[in-house]
């Protein structure tokens, strides 16, 4: 399901983005982590489709691995988000509902903390408060059903890659 059409171009860097969020967001300690490792990164303007699945949409009834989760994602032309771009998202959706959480689907091993656990990004909403959150990204961690994630659908024309 089409969430939202990106056209990522405020910040020059992630210090920088990250900076700002923490005046404005919660940031877990393990997004503050990951992205200390991050380098300097100009997003140019980059347009991106961001779409919004869940699992139980992908046929899902049981609990699965986020390997096979990935696998049904593959096979409907959707693709992981990279991490720059999905804490970027953060800003993109101040409106979230109370109590709703979204995974933010991203390539495995691509948000890596400082003890080696990887992570995927979450975005949620409890507390009068907006939050970046993470969960763990292993292949035979498990999600449920009911589960969103945003991923980004393949084959946008005219996108531009990160750097």
């Amino acid at each position: 399901m089409f969430w939202k059409k990106v056209k990522v171009k405020k910040y020059k860097t992630i210090k920088q983005l990250l900076k700002v969020y923490d005046k404005k967001y919660y940031l877990s300690v393990w997004i503050k982590d990951i992205f200390k490792k991050f380098k300097d990164v100009n997003f140019n303007n980059q347009e991106i489709e961001i779409h919004r699945v869940k699992l139980k949409n992908l046929g899902f009834k049981k609990p699965t691995t986020l390997n096979k989760v990935y696998e049904a994602f593959r096979k409907k032309g959707y693709k992981p988000i990279d991490p720059k771009v999905a804490v970027y998202l953060r800003e993109l959706y101040r409106n979230q509902p109370t109590g709703e959480w979204l995974r933010i689907a991203v390539p495995f091993k691509s948000m890596i903390d400082s003890d080696g656990v990887p992570h995927l990004p979450k975005l949620g909403s409890a507390l009068g408060k907006l939050f970046i959150e993470t969960y763990w990204s292993y292949p035979g961690a498990i999600f449920h059903p009911h589960n969103d994630f945003l991923v980004e659908k393949n084959g946008l024309k005219n996108k531009k890659k990160i750097k």
